[in-house]
């Protein structure tokens, strides 16, 4: 149900596929690529996964949700829209009923960290930081938007960047289930950075240089994080 409500009725896949639904829907494209990405790739998959895969993903889904959740209430702080913490506090709820129907261990994570996904994430910080603070300040600005459920697009779009950082982050701990997180963080940023690629010229894009590093970051961060991965996860 979880699943559904993010990756339906919030219009995860309905914005993530926003480039198929005619010309006027264009110009947001990648905004609404990014709530797409966060709502159906980051938050719908893994709720989707512990349902009908495994429960043993559990620990791992909910924490990507907390990740999220925290990148939201990052975006909103930012940007100055208290009301996206409302986001943040349903996306909590989510992160706490997936930890108890899915009987997640109440142990720590453990953790397994590598000095090659660790340097990978630590190139990604200033980029992914200087778009989080333009994506923020455009909130109110008049700037082209869109609007889902009444919230505007660009507090997301500025929590996307942080979201992948985080979950990425929580991969390259490799807990249990780490391919989870891994997958879907890096199945997001490769398809943001090919809507940008095809789309450079619109609002929340990059130029095709940038989108080409994105591109080669998120393929080379997931790489590193398998290969790094202790013998026995």
């Amino acid at each position: 149900m979880l699943a559904v409500f993010w990756g339906l009725l919030f219009y995860g896949l309905i914005d993530l596929l926003a480039f198929l639904q005619g010309p006027e829907f264009h110009d947001t494209v990648l905004l609404s690529t990014g709530w797409g990405l966060v709502f159906l790739v980051l938050v719908a998959a893994p709720l989707a996964t512990v349902a009908v895969a495994s429960r043993a993903t559990a620990s791992s889904a909910a924490a990507e949700l907390l990740a999220v959740a925290a990148a939201v209430a990052v975006g909103a702080l930012l940007s100055a829209s208290p009301r996206h913490l409302a986001l943040t506090a349903g996306l909590l709820l989510s992160a706490a009923l997936v930890a108890w129907l899915g009987h997640a261990s109440p142990r720590p994570i453990e953790w397994h960290w590598s000095t090659a996904p660790a340097a990978a994430l630590a190139v990604a910080v200033v980029p992914a930081a200087s778009y989080v603070w333009t994506s923020a300040r455009s909130t109110g600005t008049g700037r082209t938007t869109d609007d889902t459920w009444g919230f505007d697009h660009w507090p997301v779009q500025a929590a996307l960047p942080v979201a992948l950082l985080l979950v990425a982050a929580l991969a390259a701990g490799h807990p249990r289930g780490w391919r989870l997180p891994l997958w879907t963080a890096t199945a997001a940023t490769i398809w943001f950075a090919v809507v940008a690629f095809v789309e450079p010229s619109l609002v929340g894009s990059l130029d095709r240089g940038w989108s080409v590093a994105v591109l080669v970051w998120a393929v080379g961060f997931a790489v590193l994080t398998t290969r790094s991965a202790p013998g026995d996860l």
